[in-house]
């Protein structure tokens, strides 16, 4: 997850498809419309409010009133504010653990958090019941802007097959077992793990040079694309970036200083076809010191794997619609419906 400060990006996209895709028909969104499940498809829609690049979406947990939640595919656990566990009066577990929160920020120092049994409805529909770590929200929230009472990790989209379409402002769940590819959807190439979901990608620098990187399926995000330290020489760029390409941001573990550089494009491979990304987009080189390095032998290889190249962020995941598939590990992508 992160969040930006004053900066602007220009995307021009070009779909590629071998066998043509067809858009969606057009549909009305009502994000004002409160979650419902389908009968006939037992599907649950939750609508979403897309704030400054960030998703979020509202859903009653026991014993209180509806919470706000941030949508965050790039966030492993589900987690809850400390104010709110407190609130709901959540029983804790008896020991407390510390880590360090995989993500951007200078300040990856330990952390305590609990965890706490939470359940979550949308309507009459349970759409969470597990483990949700407790951490304090409160600096974080004041970055975003935004109510925030909690976040929907990774461990949420494995329980569910997920469509997520951000034009309609509406993500829905359907049971794992309904996860059917659509007609007119096609695989993008990833890797999948309990982590998160990291897409295959062709990044091509304004110098000639491109690169292959496994960048981080990151909805917390509202980059276009961000990389980190070991592929700035190649983009030309040393320790630090020109002078008018610094940019403060902010994560999970605080401030840090990247650099905003054009690149000359970023391709996404499917089975069938291919997004590039061209035209007069910018993206993302993190500082050295930047991201948090797990170790492989203390936090597992996944944990260390996830962020070791980047993340791609709402910018870029805005302009199609995405179904997660935790059946089959893979992920669909679609073109967004249009008025």
């Amino acid at each position: 997850m992160q969040v930006k400060r004053n900066w602007a990006y220009v995307l021009s996209f070009l779909l590629i498809f071998d066998y043509g895709l067809q858009a969606p028909r057009a549909l009305q969104a009502d994000s004002t419309a409160t979650a419902h499940a389908s009968a006939d498809t037992a599907a649950i829609e939750l609508p979403l409010d897309y704030v400054d690049q960030h998703l979020y979406t509202r859903l009653d947990g026991t014993g209180s009133g509806p919470l706000t939640f941030l949508v965050d595919t790039g966030s492993e656990h589900t987690g809850i504010s400390s104010a709110i566990a407190k609130q709901m009066e959540l029983p804790k577990s008896f020991w407390k653990k510390a880590i360090s929160v995989n993500g951007y920020g200078n300040n990856s120092k330990d952390r305590e958090y609990g965890e706490v049994p939470l359940f979550l409805r949308s309507a009459q529909s349970k759409v969470f019941s597990g483990s949700a770590r407790v951490l304090d929200f409160e600096d974080f929230g004041k970055q975003l802007g935004h109510p925030l009472d909690g976040i929907l990790g990774w461990d949420f989209f494995q329980l569910w097959c997920s469509t997520l379409d951000v034009a309609r402002k509406q993500l829905t769940l359907r049971p794992v077992s309904d996860c059917a590819m659509r007609a007119d959807a096609h695989v993008v190439k990833s890797k999948w793990s309990k982590q998160g979901l990291r897409l295959r990608s062709v990044i091509s620098f304004q110098n000639g040079k491109s690169a292959n990187a496994l960048v981080h399926f990151d909805t917390g995000a509202d980059a276009t694309l961000q990389l980190n330290t070991q592929f700035r020489a190649m983009a030309g760029l040393g320790e630090r970036g020109p002078a008018d390409s610094e940019a403060k941001r902010w994560g999970v573990n605080g401030e840090y200083i990247a650099d905003i550089v054009p690149v000359g494009s970023i391709k996404f491979d499917g089975d069938e076809f291919q997004v590039v990304i061209g035209g007069k987009t910018t993206i993302l080189f993190v500082r050295k010191g930047s991201v948090s390095r797990p170790r492989w032998w203390i936090h597992g290889f996944g944990e260390a794997r996830i962020n070791r190249d980047g993340a791609v962020g709402n910018a870029i995941i805005e302009h199609l619609v995405w179904t997660l598939d935790p059946a089959t590990r893979q992920i669909y992508a679609t073109t967004a419906a249009t008025d």
